[in-house]
């Protein structure tokens, strides 16, 4: 006879292990039997990832199947959210004032509920610019619980309370988001005092204000240990960073690596490369042990520019050699190398690692095209380190 092995789990079993699917796996659980019924209402944690609404007729069903996860959770008296997760892909702009109304009002709800982690990822219409994002639910601003807080395209108005503070905010994550102008974004910073975790990526604000010039000189992400900072249109307090430990980072044209801090922590960088500016940012890096390279591929020179054996040896004077090149970095990754057109400047830059780095293991150079020149010209070149490998694919 067949045994229900599962079925015999206790009801706090069952509960959790439902929490690791979609919400609506979950729900589609309670036709299993009389057993089922109720137990996805004690689940605390809510997915509605994938969720593709195609027109107004999908927007309301799927509104309605949200209410009814709350409504059937508040009759069998289960409270507690842990994590909600909202990922929609609109087909049609029309969506868009319906589902802002409705996620105001679960954000109200989740933010009573006392909820840790909230993940509300929109994804913008085909025609995204010309349609404005939808306003950021200033309920959000109210929570005290909230650990983890992931959001992607939205806009932060002028209507937020202020001052506000997220005191158990750990990680932040914002992606295609607006600001009405630098000083929000600053302010929202600010507000997160144990943030270990900072996520950006296309961050761009209205208008620039003088107010934001005092934010600039005063916040302090004191716990911050990890940035992703990649497009963002905002001027960033760069002296917020000084104790990470990992950073990737995008450098634009207005960026000065001299107004860096020292990053006196920092063992993974991962950076675009544009000739010696690195060479200019790893002095801030005493620490530095992991080294990753890339190029942005929108507007790339593509012409090749080949450097021979006679290269210029005082590309960088020796006096200047980052001092993390003498007893921490073990590797480098070199990416979209080939791209670059390999330029002067790129084959230099190989070629000064190379040369100085003294405690290198591994150097990889990622590359689609000319592979056998770059191997040329970079397999003879002198190392440092006598345990350094070369490898280029």
């Amino acid at each position: 006879m067949a045994v229900d092995r599962i079925g015999s789990l206790p009801d706090e079993i069952l509960i959790h292990i439902l929490s690791f699917v979609p919400t609506k796996q979950a729900f589609v659980t309670s036709i299993l039997s009389k057993r089922w019924t109720h137990l996805w209402c004690f689940v605390p944690n809510l997915d509605f990832s994938d969720t593709k609404l195609k027109n107004g007729e999908d927007s309301s069903r799927f509104s309605n199947f949200v209410n009814t996860v709350f409504h059937s959770q508040d009759c069998f008296g289960s409270h507690a959210i842990n994590s909600f997760i909202l990922d929609i892909d609109h087909f049609f702009s029309g969506l868009l004032p319906c589902g802002t109304y409705y996620i105001n009002g679960w954000v109200d709800i989740l933010v009573e509920r006392k909820v840790q982690y909230l993940n509300l990822y929109l994804h913008a219409p085909v025609n995204w610019e010309e349609t404005i994002p939808p306003t950021l639910p200033t309920a959000i601003f109210t929570s005290t619980t909230l650990v983890v807080l992931k959001l992607c395209w939205f806009f932060m108005g002028v209507d937020f309370p202020f001052p506000f503070t997220f005191p158990s905010l750990k990680t932040l994550h914002l992606k295609d988001f607006y600001f009405h102008q630098q000083s929000d974004f600053f302010m929202l910073l600010d507000g997160c005092p144990v943030l270990q975790d900072l996520q950006l990526s296309n961050i761009n604000r209205g208008h620039f204000d003088f107010a934001s010039l005092l934010y600039l000189s005063s916040s302090r992400l004191k716990n911050l240990n990890r940035a992703d900072i990649i497009d963002c249109h905002c001027i960033f307090p760069m002296k917020s960073l000084s104790n990470l430990e990992f950073l990737r980072i995008q450098l634009l044209e207005y960026d000065q690596p001299n107004d860096f801090p020292t990053f006196h922590n920092l063992i993974h960088l991962v950076i675009n490369y544009d000739g010696d500016i690195v060479v200019q940012v790893l002095h801030h890096c005493p620490k530095l042990q992991n080294l990753e390279l890339y190029r942005k591929l929108q507007g790339c020179n593509w012409e090749d520019e080949f450097i021979e054996e006679d290269d210029q040896e005082n590309w960088v004077d020796s006096e200047f050699v980052p001092p993390c090149f003498s007893l921490n970095l073990t590797t480098c990754t070199i990416r979209d190398f080939a791209f670059a057109g390999l330029q002067h400047c790129h084959i230099m830059l190989a070629k000064f690692i190379l040369k100085n780095a003294r405690v290198l293991r591994t150097m990889t150079i990622l590359c689609n095209k000319k592979q056998s020149k770059v191997e040329r010209l970079l397999s003879s070149c002198p190392r440092a380190s006598t345990t350094c490998q070369l490898s280029i694919y």
